[in-house]
C-alpha cells in the first residue's frame, strides 16, 4: 500500500460473474494459492473495453466471436530458501449459484485477435470446478543473456529463438461466457426475458446440453403462426416467452413419447429373450433327462455284448481242437461200453451157476420151469446188447 498507487494496488483475483451491476452474481472465479487457508493471489490489474473482437475456433469450420470486457492480470511470486516446502499450488476456482450457469474456457491467447482454448466447462447448480494450475519460471532477460554468453553464435540463436517460443505462448487467457444472455440472443427474445424463467431456463439448457436439439425448433420465429399465437406485426415479449414455451413443451413431449416406446422396444426385446432362454433351459433340460434315460440302456447293452464276447471266447476252442484231444474224447465215451462187454461174460457165469444151484435144490416142478427162464433170460441179455 505504502509503494503503489490506488489505481494500481494489487488486488485478490476473485470476481463475480454477473450480467451488470445492477443483477445478482451467478457464480464466482477465483485463482487460490493453497495453504493453511486456500486465499486468492494478489494481483495487478489493467481493465478495459474491447476495441476489437477476438475469436477461437470451435470445430474446423466454425469460428466463435467474442467481446466484453478484458482484465490483464499481472502477478509477482515470490520464494525464499527458507521456505522447506516452497509455495502453494495454484488453482482456477469457478462457482456457480442456485439455478444459474455460465461457461468457463481455459487457455492461451496467441495473439491480439485469437485465443485457444485448451479446456471448457459449462457451470450451473451450484457446482464447484477446480483446476490446477502448473506455473514454471521463466529468466529475466539479463539471466538469459549471462547464461548464453559463452555460448556460440549458432547455438545462442537457437536458445533466442526457443525463448520467444516459450514466452509467446506461457499468457494464460479464461474467458467466461454468461449463458442466459446468449440464450435470450438465439431465441429472438427480448433482453432478460429469461430472468425470471427458471423452468424454462433449465428446459432449454437440458435441451440444448443433452438432447442437442437445433436452436431453430424453439427459437421464436416472426413470420410462423403457431397455436393460439398469430404471430406477426408487433408482439410483445410476455408473447415471445409463451411461443417458446410452446415450443419446449412440444419438444418435451416428442422426447417422452420417444423414450416410452423405446422402453417398450426394449420390454419387448427383453421379453424375447426370455422366451429364448426359457426354451433352451427346457431343451437342455429334455436332452439331460434323455441322456439319463439312455444311460441304464447303455449300460444294459454293454453287459449284453461282454456276456455274448465270452460265451464266443469260451466255444472258440472247441472248434479248433487237434486231432488227438478229439481221438482221446472218443476214446473216454467208448470206454463204458468196453467195460460193459466185459462185464457181461462175468454176470453170465455167476447166472448159470446160481440157475444150476437152484436146480439142484429145486423141486421138479420148479426143475421144469429152468429151459423157459433160460430162455427169458437169454433174450433179455440179448436186448441189453442190441
Amino acid at each position: 500500500q505504502r509503494l503503489f498507487r490506488d489505481q494500481f494496488l494489487p488486488i485478490p483475483f476473485c470476481f463475480a460473474v454477473r450480467r451488470s451491476s445492477h443483477h445478482t452474481p451467478e457464480g464466482i472465479l477465483s485463482v487460490e494459492e493453497a495453504g493453511v487457508r486456500a486465499e486468492p493471489i494478489l494481483t495487478m490489474v489493467c481493465q478495459s473495453l474491447s476495441t476489437q473482437p477476438m475469436q477461437f475456433p470451435l470445430s474446423a469450420s466454425t469460428n466463435v466471436t467474442f467481446g466484453g470486457e478484458r482484465f490483464l492480470h499481472a502477478w509477482l511470486r515470490h520464494s525464499f530458501s527458507s521456505e522447506l516446502h516452497g509455495r502453494g499450488q495454484l488453482s482456477l476456482v469457478a462457482r456457480a449459484r442456485q439455478f444459474s450457469s455460465f461457461l468457463v474456457l481455459a487457455g492461451r491467447v496467441t495473439s491480439a485477435t485469437t485465443f485457444d482454448p485448451m479446456c471448457a466447462v459449462i457451470v450451473q447448480n451450484r457446482d464447484e470446478l477446480t483446476i490446477p494450475l502448473e506455473a514454471s519460471t521463466i529468466p529475466t532477460p539479463k539471466e538469459f543473456k549471462d547464461a548464453i554468453a559463452s555460448l556460440s553464435p549458432e547455438m545462442q540463436a537457437f536458445a533466442k529463438s526457443f525463448r520467444a517460443m516459450q514466452l509467446e505462448s506461457t499468457l494464460l487467457g479464461i474467458v467466461v461466457i454468461q449463458i442466459r444472455p446468449q440464450l435470450e440472443k438465439v431465441l429472438n427474445l427480448a433482453p432478460e426475458s429469461l430472468i425470471k424463467e427458471i423452468k424454462l431456463t433449465q428446459d432449454l439448457m437440458q435441451l440444448f446440453v443433452e438432447y442437442q436439439i437445433p436452436v431453430d425448433l424453439l427459437a421464436f420465429d416472426s413470420t410462423a403462426a403457431s397455436g393460439d399465437f398469430r404471430v406477426g406485426g408487433s408482439v410483445s415479449p410476455a408473447e415471445k416467452v409463451e411461443l417458446v414455451k410452446h415450443h419446449v413443451k412440444a419438444i418435451n413431449t416428442m422426447i417422452s413419447e420417444a423414450k416410452a416406446e423405446e422402453l417398450e422396444q426394449r420390454r419387448k426385446e427383453e421379453e424375447a429373450r426370455h422366451k429364448e432362454m426359457e426354451i433352451s433351459r427346457l431343451a437342455e433340460m429334455r436332452q439331460e433327462l434323455m441322456m439319463r434315460d439312455e444311460a441304464p440302456r447303455e449300460r444294459a447293452r454293454k453287459k449284453g455284448g461282454m456276456m455274448l464276447g465270452c460265451k464266443k471266447k469260451s466255444a472258440m476252442p472247441s472248434l479248433g481242437m487237434s486231432r488227438n484231444r478229439a481221438s482221446a474224447f472218443a476214446v473216454a465215451e467208448s470206454a463204458p461200453l468196453l467195460l460193459q462187454s466185459a462185464a457181461e461174460p462175468q454176470q453170465q457165469a455167476q447166472q448159470h451157476q446160481q440157475a444150476s444151484a437152484e436146480a439142484a435144490s429145486a423141486p421138479l416142478s420148479e426143475f421144469s420151469l429152468k429151459p423157459q427162464k433160460q430162455a427169458q433170460q437169454q433174450q433179455q441179455q440179448q436186448q441189453q446188447k442190441q
